[in-house]
């Protein structure tokens, strides 16, 4: 106490003197040290509490689509910066209390400075945990979904019939305050629903319409999906399920809240009531307008449409001009160009017969020319057996697997979006490529080729990434067409059914679709021999019989998948050849009969959530090459089962489980030896994915995907790894690495990167992965020689992405031929407020392949490139970009200048540079600028050009600052 006493008369004398106007809390931190840490811990875990809960928020939101707001992104990094900094700060004081009591027994100075600091990180918390009161949600709806135009599609404007149509309609949409109802008319196939897309995109990009939205009729009208098809465009949620009554009632009032709505009703074949569906229109909602379309002007006539438009074929100018731009310059040919305007004009102005039929002829000899004119002479007169003639020629002209995949197109819905991971799979089971021995990669490759072709021929559609879709004529053509290849289908997918169809027998049909319908009960059985594949996926069947599948021992693929069967019958046992079952989103428990199933290649219980184990007979799949464990709620996955899977490809995984528990211990080489990709999402508790002594057999791995792992620190263990000269490096065959929100990963591998060899990686991304400091190390990035594509948003941490030294700090690798970083070509990152440092001089040298770089909101980046320590700088030195044609620049608030070096800059093939929210920028660069090809400079969305980018930018920066006076 004599010594309290000596220090408090000390206070006393400088509060006598002026020094502490506020004695009284000084003292206070003395004798309130423990009341001040004991706050700070409870603030701390108050804190950790409330960031998991707005985490699991954010989980939940972004499952559901919805979009995150800024502050709640923003808030979270900086409490995992203020949670570090104080339990940083609790352990520190632990350690200087560790054998004290009370902290009497550490000096007074560091007494006071601990509780003051204590009281200071609580203040801190406090203020974060105001914050958080402030959100009332950390997400709001994504905005409704807008009407995609196809990079196929054939623009209306290029014609000027079309471009003439297209402004009378509008005009009619826009003006005409006493039109309702505008109905367009024409054949299949002659470009209806292309130009009411593009109307719908005009006129909600120009403002004329609040909201625009589309549904897709079709031959057998489904007043429910019509519905939900409008809800989702509405941006409307919560759509009842069951009654299209109540549905209607939902959407007429979310119609109702709209000034200006456009309904587009496309490929309507019969009179519906718009008021069954829900649209309210005329007196009951003067601000909506409907656009339909028809192939039939009487449906549009029944439906009172005030206004009706036919939409023509085209004249044979225009034919000719469209023909011309599909099949190329070989038109132009002295030997070919007459049968091409004979062949452009036996299509008779017909859109789809003319881009499928010109992507048919493109590329062919004058022979194969003249062989489509007299098949397209002969066929029939009558319009839309143009289309098949000209389809059929198309068809003729590609490959067997090609047309089978293409005619396979046809099983699914009118409309729909095609999954091409769906077409993977069941080519896989039907082995429609012959009975070879490809990998899953393989056939995904050839898949895809293939889809391309067709895309590229017109006879498929591209849809939203990983999806395709066929126009409606080209199904009925695919489904009418399949017998004639061998290819028997039954196909009534789609079109509302409530009951099995009725038909004297099924014994011919090697495929039946009946996905996407209302089907409850199945029949006992079915006499099928001959068929390969059925798809029943996404009905209401509760129950299949138990004899159902006796008969139908050559089936290969069966999709079971989004329906509300609680167990799998007996019968399933017959599938003795089954290889692809889709169980996906089902309410099955009990798996274990699906183990006895030793062909089965593939296999997805994705999203059933009711399946808690995996069942120990699955070690009799020894065939499998993919399991798909996707969204599932895993509890028990029995020692020995996944590696028992020898043969296993693909493993698409959730849970807590790292490779070492699945392997059970065995020996690297045992397990996962033909692993060669791997997903693993929502782990809470996973520290790493591959213990060291796993990772050396992982040597065929080519995809890498990691998605919210909550508690994840590395991807990889390679602490206890040597190799040996001669020996293949470890990580050697990746090519792809995705990683994202992943919040605790600080670095993506633990030890020696001189084990690790990145030379095959084609593809990074990164994700939400806010404590990562730095990516490459001068080992890694000597090894980048195959990367192409770098994407990284929301690294909150990251300092620093390639870490450049001088050659002989590193041990060269002498086999790498070609320089790192020489085939990048897409450079994207977004979100990184710690990033100081982009390119150093000898990195930008490296990058001759590069073709776009954007950079957005990194607050720290001061210029792109930077000079690095130690480097004296030569005024005569140049940096190229030899293949850059794109920069953007987006709001980089500490942004000064490309780079303040005096290099010349060279940018031979730079055609857009858009530059917004960068205050600091005066100036492009402080040495000499090279841009042949800059024609335009955006500069805060204004257009701005006087040949040169620094007088472009001082020009524009001088405006500003004259602007704000």
């Amino acid at each position: 106490m004599e010594i309290v006493t000596s220090v408090c008369g000390k206070v006393a004398e400088k509060v006598a003197d002026g020094v502490f106007a506020a004695a009284g809390d000084q003292l206070g931190y003395l004798f309130h040290y423990n009341d001040n840490i004991q706050k700070l811990k409870k603030q701390v875990e108050k804190l950790r509490d409330s960031r998991d809960m707005v985490q699991k928020k954010i989980e939940s939101a972004k499952r559901n689509g919805e979009i995150i707001f800024d502050i709640v992104q923003k808030w979270l990094p900086e409490v995992d910066d203020v949670s570090a900094k104080a339990e940083k700060f609790l352990e520190d004081e632990g350690k200087a209390n560790k054998w004290c009591l009370n902290g009497w027994c550490i000096n007074l100075g560091q007494r006071f400075r601990f509780s003051k600091e204590a009281k200071k990180h609580t203040l801190t918390i406090f203020d974060q945990l105001q914050e958080l009161g402030k959100f009332e949600s950390v997400s709001y709806p994504a905005p409704p979904s807008g009407i995609i135009l196809s990079s196929q599609i054939i623009n209306s404007g290029i014609f000027k019939s079309r471009n003439s149509l297209k402004k009378d309609i509008m005009k009619a949409l826009i003006d005409a305050n006493n039109i309702s109802i505008i109905g367009i008319c024409g054949m299949g196939g002659i470009g209806k629903t292309t130009l009411v897309k593009e109307i719908g995109h005009h006129v909600k990009g120009a403002k004329e319409y609040d909201v625009v939205a589309m549904a897709v009729v079709s031959q057998n009208p489904s007043i429910m999906k019509i519905q939900g098809e409008i809800a989702d465009m509405l941006g409307l949620k919560s759509l009842p399920i069951h009654s299209e009554l109540a549905r209607a009632g939902s959407l007429w009032e979310r119609i109702k809240q709209g000034k200006r709505v456009l309904i587009i009703l496309d490929d309507v074949w019969e009179i519906i009531k718009l008021s069954e569906i829900g649209i309210p229109f005329g007196n009951d909602h003067r601000g909506c307008k409907i656009l339909i379309t028809s192939r039939n002007k009487d449906v549009c006539i029944g439906m009172d449409c005030q206004q009706i438009y036919n939409v023509e074929t085209l004249s044979k100018q225009e034919s000719w001009e469209l023909f011309s731009k599909i099949a190329g310059s070989i038109v132009e040919n002295s030997d070919i160009n007459q049968i091409a305007r004979e062949v452009t004009i036996s299509c008779g102005g017909l859109p789809l017969a003319i881009v499928t039929t010109a992507g048919a002829l493109k590329g062919k000899s004058i022979h194969g020319w003249k062989r489509a004119a007299r098949r397209l002479e002969s066929s029939t007169p009558e319009m839309e057996k143009k289309v098949f003639s000209s389809l059929k020629l198309s068809l003729d002209y590609l490959e067997e697997e090609t047309k089978s995949l293409f005619l396979s197109c046809g099983l699914f819905p009118e409309d729909y979006e095609i999954p091409i991971e769906d077409l993977v799979r069941y080519w896989i089971g039907l082995k429609w490529f012959g009975d070879i021995d490809e990998t899953i990669e393989d056939v995904r490759n050839k898949v895809y080729d293939i889809v391309s072709t067709l895309t590229s021929s017109f006879l498929l559609i591209e849809g939203y990434e990983g999806h395709v879709q066929m126009h409606d004529i080209v199904r009925d053509f695919a489904i009418t067409i399949a017998p004639e290849y061998n290819h028997k289908f039954m196909v009534n997918a789609g079109i509302g059914l409530k009951e099995w169809p009725r038909r004297d027998t099924f014994k011919d049909f090697t495929c039946i679709s009946l996905m996407a319908n209302y089907i409850e009960e199945l029949p006992n059985g079915l006499e099928c021999p001959n068929l390969q594949a059925l798809l029943l996926q996404k009905n209401q069947i509760s129950v299949v019989p138990s004899s159902f599948f006796e008969k139908m021992t050559n089936l290969k693929v069966l999709n079971l998948g989004q329906i509300y069967i609680e167990a799998l019958p007996d019968s399933l046992l017959f599938l003795t050849n089954l290889r692809t079952l889709e169980v996906s989103a089902s309410k099955v428990v009990d798996l274990s009969i699906i183990g006895r199933l030793s062909k089965l290649e593939i296999l997805s219980i994705s999203d059933s959530i009711l399946v808690k184990e995996i069942p120990s007979s699955f070690s009799q799949l020894t065939n499998l090459m993919l399991l798909d464990l996707t969204n599932t709620n895993l509890e028990l996955i029995p020692y020995g089962i996944i590696s028992s899977l020898q043969k296993l490809e693909e493993l698409h995984i959730n849970g807590n489980w790292n490779l070492v528990e699945l392997c059970n211990g065995e020996t690297p080489t045992q397990c996962f030896c033909k692993l060669r990709v791997l997903k693993v999402s929502w782990c809470r508790d996973l520290l790493n994915i591959a213990p060291s002594h796993l990772l050396q057999g992982l040597q065929n791995l080519q995809t890498l995907e990691v998605n919210w792992c909550k508690s994840l620190v590395y991807i990889f263990d390679c602490e206890k790894i040597k190799i040996t000269k001669g020996e293949t490096k470890l990580l050697s065959s990746l090519e792809y690495l995705n990683l994202s929100d992943l919040f605790e990963m600080s670095h993506m591998w633990k030890g020696d990167h001189q084990s690790i060899s990145l030379h095959n990686l084609k593809s990074i991304k990164l994700f939400h992965c806010s404590k990562l400091i730095k990516l490459f190390s001068p080992t890694l990035l000597q090894s980048l020689i195959c990367l192409e594509e770098l994407d990284i948003e929301n690294c909150y941490y990251l300092r620093e992405i390639f870490e450049k030294k001088e050659a002989e700090d590193v041990e060269l690798d002498h086999t790498i031929t070609s320089p790192c970083l020489g085939n990048l070509t897409s450079i994207n990152i977004y979100t990184c407020d710690s990033l100081e440092i982009l390119f150093t001089p000898s990195i930008a040298k490296l990058l001759v392949k590069l073709k776009s770089l954007k950079l957005s909101f990194c607050s720290r980046i001061q210029e792109i490139i930077t000079n690095e320590k130690g480097e004296k700088e030569k005024s005569s030195e140049s940096i190229v970009f030899p293949r850059l044609e794109e920069l953007n620049l987006f709001y980089l608030h500490s942004l000064t200048c490309f780079s303040s070096g005096s290099y010349t800059i060279e940018f031979p093939k730079l055609e857009r540079l858009k530059i917004s929210g960068c205050g600091k920028m005066k100036t492009f660069s402080f040495g000499e600028q090279v841009t042949p090809n800059l024609k335009e400079v955006r500069l805060d969305g204004t257009r701005r050009w006087n040949g040169n980018v620094n007088t472009t930018f001082e020009e524009y920066f001088n405006e500003q600052v004259y602007t704000t006076l």
